[in-house]
């Protein structure tokens, strides 16, 4: 009776470990798949970080050439106003 005792609670100790270390490798898995989760979304969230930082140094890079071309633009005006008002006025003077 005692020896049919004892491997009982031998049994049970067994299905506990059993169960035990089944736990704990589902819970090793799902903290691993946890990770992974969150390493990708960090990996995700970095790179639409340096799409964004690209795409505004883009913009930016666009905007300063389309000024650098506007002020060109406008001095080559300026000059050319200027040299047309000096080769005109001259003649005025001279009609006068």
């Amino acid at each position: 009776m005692m020896m049919m005792i004892i491997i009982i609670i031998i049994i049970i100790n067994i299905i506990v470990i059993i169960n035990v270390t089944i736990i704990i490798i589902v819970l090793i898995v799902f903290i691993l798949i946890l990770i992974f989760i969150v390493i990708f979304i960090v990996i995700f969230i970095v790179i639409i970080i340096n799409a964004i930082v690209i795409i505004i140094i883009i913009i930016i890079i666009i905007i300063i050439i389309i000024i650098i071309i506007i002020i060109i633009i406008i001095i080559i005006i300026i000059i050319i106003t200027i040299i047309i008002s000096s080769g005109i006025e001259p003649q005025l003077y001279l009609k006068r």
